[in-house]
This record gives C-alpha cells, sequence and structure tokens, in this order.
C-alpha cells in the first residue's frame, strides 16, 4: 500500500478519529473477527497470563485474549486512538469491570508497560503502521523471556513483504520465528508471524 493511501486512510484504519475512525471501527470488527481469533489461538494464553495487545481497535481481541487469561490474568490494550479506546471500551466494559482487562494510550514502540512484564503480544492489521526497529525493541523489553508475539496482517494491505518482517524480527532478536500466510477474512490472504523472545 503507498504512502498516499496510507496517509488518506490515517483517519480510518491508520489512528483512527472521529466519523471516519468510527466507520473504520465498524469495518474492522467485521473484517479482522477471523484474525484476531486466530492471534489469540496462536498466542497460547493460559489463565493467570499478562498479554498485550498493541492496537485492539474496537476490541474483538482484546475480549477473547481477557477470556482466555482469567481467572488471575490480564488482557492489556495499548491504542493511539481515543476513538478505538472508546468502542474497545464499550466491547470490553464486563472484563474491565472485573480487571480482566485494562486499556491505556500507546504504541508498540510506547507501551507504558514494566520490563518484562508480559507473557504474550498480539498485533492484528497495525504492523505495517510501526516504527518497527524501535517496536521490536520495545516488545523485547516487555516480554518475558520466552515470550510469544503473534503478529497477524492483511497481505493485501501490507507495505512490505512477509519475508521482510520475518527477516527483520530475526534481526531484532526474536527466536522460533515462523510464517503462515494462506487465505482467511473474507477470503483474502492474510500473513501470521510467530516468534519468541530469547529465553536466556
Amino acid at each position: 500500500m503507498n504512502s498516499l493511501l496510507l496517509t488518506l486512510l490515517g483517519p480510518v484504519f491508520g489512528r483512527p478519529s472521529g466519523i471516519p475512525g468510527l466507520i473504520g471501527g465498524a469495518i474492522m470488527q467485521r473484517g479482522n473477527a477471523e484474525q484476531e481469533a486466530w492471534a489469540v489461538e496462536h498466542a497460547d494464553l493460559k489463565p493467570g497470563d499478562q498479554v498485550l495487545e498493541v492496537g485492539p481497535g474496537p476490541g474483538i481481541g482484546l475480549a477473547l485474549a481477557a477470556e482466555a487469561v482469567a481467572p488471575g490474568g490480564r488482557a492489556i490494550g495499548v491504542d493511539p486512538s481515543a476513538t478505538m479506546r472508546a468502542m474497545a471500551r464499550q466491547r470490553c466494559a464486563l472484563h474491565l469491570a472485573v480487571g480482566h482487562a485494562t486499556l491505556r494510550e500507546g504504541t508498540a514502540d510506547d507501551t507504558g508497560l514494566p520490563d518484562e512484564s508480559v507473557t504474550a503480544v498480539l498485533s492484528v492489521n497495525n504492523v505495517t503502521l510501526w516504527d518497527r526497529p524501535a517496536a521490536y525493541a520495545e516488545l523485547q523489553r516487555v516480554l518475558r523471556p520466552g515470550g510469544r508475539l503473534v503478529i497477524v496482517h492483511h497481505r493485501h494491505t501490507m507495505n512490505t513483504t512477509p519475508e521482510q518482517l520475518h527477516d527483520e524480527l530475526v534481526r531484532a532478536g526474536f527466536e522460533d520465528v515462523t510464517l503462515d500466510v494462506q487465505g482467511r477474512s473474507m477470503g483474502r490472504a492474510a500473513v501470521g508471524i510467530l516468534a519468541r523472545r530469547a529465553r536466556g
């Protein structure tokens, strides 16, 4: 996806705001649901885990993650968009009320979380918006040793290749980096990337 198109779609999907952001959120609820479920499934979450979702958007994956880590765990969503945080708060109201989820302003390169505080990080359809070198360093910092990173993205909206993302993660020091590319989400190809923070 070229930079002009990304600029034009920013208020809808990049950093959603206002009426365009609400429209984008509604589209995400439908178009991302299958990928959100895939990310939560492949994160192998267990009760008691602390999981971070970068850019939870309208909160579909955050709700699924909160269910997976209860009781005793917590799903933490960081999103730079106030519009998306409001939509996620509405969807995840019960999880937030009982402490199984939290939402805060943040980005992949500035999560505001303590060192080694999460067992997994999830990202659905936003890795290509990151300052990736800075984000990889931040996610290495907040993940516990051996912690899981799960990235999923629509193939047709990526501004890089799956292989490039794979190689970047390896260079950043992640281990067990694997690619999964297949059709999902309304029949369009999606890219899934699994990785782990080094254990030692």
